[in-house]
Parts: structure tokens; sequence; C-alpha cells
């Protein structure tokens, strides 16, 4: 397990390339106009930037996650494609992570790594559904890192970045054998 300490993470990713991040979510999200830094409440609720869209349509929230370092681009055994998750917020109290918070105000998730600029972009109610339901199986599997703040410390998970795509995208579909929308199994015809 590896440790990392809270301020220094905070002030690292609060200095990351603001144009960087801008300039994807203006590029990947349609009718995005702008975008504006969230204030210090909003940020306590998942959002680190709003993207204004075109009227009549509500703006959108964006939390932010920066990495210093591109693991991915590293070449042999230290290579990792991976997504922080957060499952304790604060381990000794139990508070959940943001990412099995359905309370948070959060459309979006963007991780972006800061040496590459490379990015992933995720809707977080569908990652957030996938978390809740496999949190402790991938607790088990992957590397777990906590974080210490000094008042509280919090626990992530390092999962591969195409295990939480593919298992968005097999929660998130519906046919032939799967649970329908309304939870009840299709009739076989």
């Amino acid at each position: 397990m590896i440790r990392y300490d809270f301020r220094e993470r905070l002030r690292f990713s609060q200095g990351h390339d603001e144009r960087g991040v801008r300039a994807i979510l203006l590029n990947r999200i349609p009718s995005a106009v702008a975008i504006m830094r969230a204030n210090g409440t909003d940020d306590r609720n998942g959002t680190d930037y709003w993207v204004a869209r075109n009227d009549p349509l509500p703006a959108l929230s964006v939390d932010v996650k920066v990495r210093e370092e591109d693991f991915a681009a590293r070449s042999g055994p230290s290579r990792a494609d991976d997504l922080a998750l957060e499952i304790w917020s604060d381990l000794e109290r139990r508070v959940i992570g943001w990412t099995r918070d359905e309370r948070k105000r959060t459309d979006y998730v963007l991780w972006f790594w800061a040496d590459t600029a490379r990015f992933v972009l995720v809707p977080f109610h569908p990652l957030c559904h996938v978390f809740r339901r496999r949190w402790a199986e991938w607790a088990q599997t992957y590397r777990t890192a906590i974080q210490d703040s000094g008042t509280w410390r919090s626990e992530c998970v390092f999962v591969p970045r195409f295990v939480v795509l593919s298992a968005i995208t097999q929660s998130w579909a519906c046919g032939r054998g799967r649970d329908t929308l309304h939870g009840r199994k299709e009739m076989k015809r």
C-alpha cells in the first residue's frame, strides 16, 4: 500500500494546466460554450468546473482528478494505465469516497495526467453505479493507497482504465438475457 500526503496532492492538483482542462472540456462536451472554475462549496460537493452550454441546457458539473505522472507512458513492469477511485473519504469515520457517493453533484469526472496531457472523461453516475457494486472486489484485486491529511486518512484503489470502462459498458447495456430497464429479466421469444 502506498501513502500520499493530502496537502501536497491538493497543492499539485490546484496548480495543474487549467488551459488544457478547459480545452478538453470545450472540445469533448457537446454544446459547451464556456468553462468556469467552481467555488469552494461546489468543490466540496464534487464540482471543480462548470461547463456552460447553449441555452436552455443546464450547466454540467465536472470533477477533475489530476495525476502528476502518467504511468501509462512508462515501459516495463511499472507501466500502469489506471484510474484512482476513492473508496473511503475518511477511513476512521467510514465516510464513503467520492466514487461511491451518489449524492455528489458531479456529472462528469475528468482524469488528467499533467506530464503527458492524456485524459479520460467519464460520466459520473454510471461510474458511481459500477463502483458501488465492485469496490470491494477491486480493492482486493488492485493496488490501493492511503492519503493522509494530518486530520483524516482517505483510501483509493487504482483500477485499470479498461476494466472501469468495460464495467460501465457492461452495466449499462440492456438486451436479450440481461436485466431490462425495469429490473426484470427479458422474456425469451
